[in-house]
């Protein structure tokens, strides 16, 4: 079994098919939907189920469904998130006018309370924003990110609980790299299977022949899924993580960047030289750098 760590970046996607390769199954972080079923069994185009995805990663989304095309003859494709597999039940119940009966179950509860914790946390960070206040919005950041970080805890213990009730574990498992509780659980749900994982952004780096550099935001979630799972974890300064994070977010490149013959991995390139950036300033920094972009003081 092995987990495969990555982003919804294009330039990863020969990275991932290279560790695909030799497991029986491939496993989507994604949740099953009809889209998915008439991409696999040709009833729909790539481009066709981009357009129906509500997706931050257009060109990603079609270059994996194309990918996921490639393969669908060599390995099969499973979509297993049971998290988000909820959220899209939720919104069916709503157009099926039976959403009151379907969150009379225990685990939809668990989740859309996630979920509302999460989005509250998020509102009074773009509030933060408006107010103009600094501060605010650093200590708005830190609530967000422990918000969030409990729910990805949720949702990589629904998951690995998922996959571990496949009876195959000759598979290949997607997942963001925030995800790596996903490990943790699995490992402690197989003892007798050999759970191996591989960092496709880590091996991007090594093969751009540079050091990578964290998200601060990412290093701040990591933060508190560690101690809302009981982890061992290391200090850390939380206001400047955050302050850097809000310097990180400014700079990082908003857009989709393809890769090309001469720059192989450019979102890798402009994600290190953003957190580094973000890294090299202390919280006045941060300050004086969010207040000139943002607030125009």
């Amino acid at each position: 079994m092995l987990i495969i760590y990555t982003s919804h970046r294009v330039e990863l996607l020969p990275l991932l098919v290279n560790a695909v390769k030799r497991h029986k199954f491939f496993v989507l972080e994604e949740p099953e939907t009809e889209e998915l079923k008439k991409l696999l069994s040709g009833e729909m185009s790539a481009g066709e189920y981009t357009l129906w995805m509500d997706t931050p990663f257009p060109k990603y989304t079609e270059k994996l469904a194309e990918t996921l095309l490639k393969i669908k003859d060599e390995v099969e494709i499973l979509a297993v998130e049971p998290y988000l597999q909820i959220i899209e039940g939720v919104h069916r119940a709503v157009e099926e006018n039976t959403y009151d009966e379907y969150i009379k179950n225990r685990t939809v509860r668990k989740v859309l309370e996630a979920e509302k914790k999460a989005t509250g946390a998020l509102l009074e960070y773009q509030e933060a924003f408006m107010a103009r206040d600094f501060d605010l919005v650093v200590e708005k950041t830190i609530k967000f990110a422990r918000a969030d970080a409990e729910r990805f805890v949720l949702r990589d213990r629904m998951r690995a609980e998922k996959i571990a009730s496949i009876e195959e574990t000759n598979m290949a498992i997607e997942a963001g790299q925030i995800h790596f509780l996903m490990e943790i659980y699995l490992k402690d749900s197989l003892r007798e299977v050999d759970v191996k994982s591989v960092n496709l952004v880590h091996k991007a780096a090594e093969e751009a022949g540079i050091r990578y550099v964290k998200n601060p935001g990412n290093e701040l979630t990591e933060y508190f899924i560690r101690e809302i799972a009981g982890l061992e974890n290391s200090d850390v300064d939380c206001e400047l993580l955050a302050s850097q994070a809000l310097v990180y977010i400014t700079v990082v490149s908003k857009e989709e960047i393809l890769p090309s013959e001469k720059e192989r991995f450019p979102h890798l390139i402009d994600e290190v030289r953003a957190a580094r950036l973000a890294r090299s300033l202390g919280y006045r920094g941060c300050r004086k750098f969010v207040e000139k972009v943002w607030f125009g003081k």
